[in-house]
This record gives structure tokens, C-alpha cells and sequence, in this order.
């Protein structure tokens, strides 16, 4: 019996899949690291912008506004959002946020800063952003 059970704890090591040692690893500059930009289709006259985001610790990024609507999610650290007329948000990793057209804001990288992915719809002819004094 000893026997069968070895034979058979032998046979499923053989069996088992190694896991893989290999690690990918990507690291953007400071700042928005744009990764995609297209029309959409369904939306004529808008394009599509996406970003990679990272920001050091304090980062100020300043207030601006969009020609359309941005869709922020944080994926480490966190951050600060201002948002004019509106309670400032921190948001951290897993959170989202959907900021309006026009809406002027602008934040700080927390303290062990700010990773993050931001889509944005904009209008075509429009800037991605516009400053704010």
C-alpha cells in the first residue's frame, strides 16, 4: 500500500504545472503616459484618450478642464481631487471617479503618490486639457 501511495504522490508531482519565475515589468515616466488614442464610432466627432498616470509623492497637478468627460481609476497610492463647487475626494487604489465636461479640477499625489489609468473623451479640433488659473 505504501508503494502505491508513493507511486501515485510521484505521479502528480510529474503532472504539476511549474509556475512561472518570469516577471513583467513596465515603468512609465513621471506625468500622463499616453497608451491609446482613437475615434469612436459610435460618438462621431469625439475621439478616445487613454493615459497611464503616475505621479511622485505631492505632485500638484493643476486645475484644468476637458472638452468631455474623464474616467479616473487608481491602481496604487492615492490622491487628492478637487473638484470646483464639490467636497475634495482622496481616492486610493480600486477607487473611480467620473469628472464632467467642463468641470474645472485638479489635485495632489498623496504621500507615497499616485498610479493611476484616466480615459478621456474629447471633442476633435479640442485640447486633451485646458488650463485653469
Amino acid at each position: 500500500m505504501r508503494a502505491a501511495v508513493a507511486l501515485l504522490a510521484v505521479l502528480l508531482a510529474g503532472c504539476a504545472t511549474p509556475r512561472s519565475t518570469s516577471v513583467v515589468t513596465y515603468a512609465p515616466d513621471p506625468g500622463t503616459n499616453l497608451v491609446l488614442e482613437g475615434p469612436i464610432a459610435a460618438a462621431p466627432g469625439h475621439h478616445l484618450v487613454v493615459g497611464d498616470i503616475l505621479a511622485p509623492a505631492g505632485t500638484i497637478i493643476p486645475r484644468h478642464t476637458h472638452s468631455g468627460e474623464e474616467f479616473l481609476y487608481i491602481i496604487g497610492g492615492s490622491a487628492t481631487v478637487s473638484r470646483e463647487g464639490l467636497p475634495d475626494i482622496v481616492l486610493g487604489p480600486g477607487d473611480s471617479l467620473r469628472i464632467a465636461p467642463g468641470l474645472v479640477h485638479g489635485g495632489v499625489a498623496g504621500p507615497e503618490g499616485v498610479r493611476g489609468v484616466s480615459s478621456w473623451v474629447v471633442v476633435d479640433g479640442q485640447p486633451l486639457r485646458t488650463p485653469v488659473e
